[in-house]
């Protein structure tokens, strides 16, 4: 894959799916950056389209801040920010210097090629191993990501660095409130 000179939205969404896919970029990363750009592209005005290195992009936030006021989270918006600003980065990189090319995002691409099919080879384990780890690099610091299922991962944010055995119990407590009986869910037909 080499630039071709072009800096629209078009051609950074293009660089991301084929970086993702050749291992210059962390495919889970990639496709984060992707989501990012997907959900903020839409205050871009059409110079911005075409040329990206007139963006900026945190006044594209607050342009999509405005309009879309509370229906998207601060934190939301931020990560999108971050995201943004990481994927515009490694383009505008790869664009000027492809073949030292480095993502300033950290880690590449697994090493583990993909089935014939087309499909990830890799097992359900390493990609919820990957996915927890891509949410702990870009998630705010005091936000702890617990994988609880393979479908499912919660969020506790705002715990202390110095918590005390008896707050974590009063926290494990209030967890506690939630859980179902499982003896009863299977009386129920759940």
């Amino acid at each position: 894959m080499m630039p071709d000179g072009s800096y629209t939205v078009d051609a950074l969404l293009k660089f991301l799916k084929q970086a993702g896919m050749e291992g210059m970029i962390n495919p889970a990363v990639a496709r984060s950056r992707r989501n990012a750009i997907e959900q903020l592209q839409s205050e871009m005005s059409d110079e911005e389209r075409r040329d990206l290195r007139c963006l900026d992009v945190d006044q594209l936030a607050s342009r999509f801040h405005k309009l879309e006021g509370s229906s998207i989270r601060v934190e939301a918006l931020a990560l999108y920010v971050e995201r943004f600003k990481s994927a515009l980065e490694d383009f505008l990189g790869w664009n000027e210097h492809p073949a030292s090319f480095k993502t300033v995002g950290g880690d590449k691409a697994r090493a583990v090629p993909r089935r014939p099919d087309g499909r990830s080879a890799i097992s359900q384990e390493q990609a919820e191993a990957e996915r927890t780890s891509m949410e702990i690099r870009e998630a705010p610091a005091a936000v702890v990501p617990i994988a609880l299922r393979p479908d499912l991962t919660v969020h506790v944010a705002g715990i202390p660095i110095d918590l005390t055995r008896s707050e974590a119990e009063r926290i494990a407590r209030v967890v506690r409130a939630y859980v179902v009986d499982e003896d009863a869910s299977t009386e129920d037909g759940k």
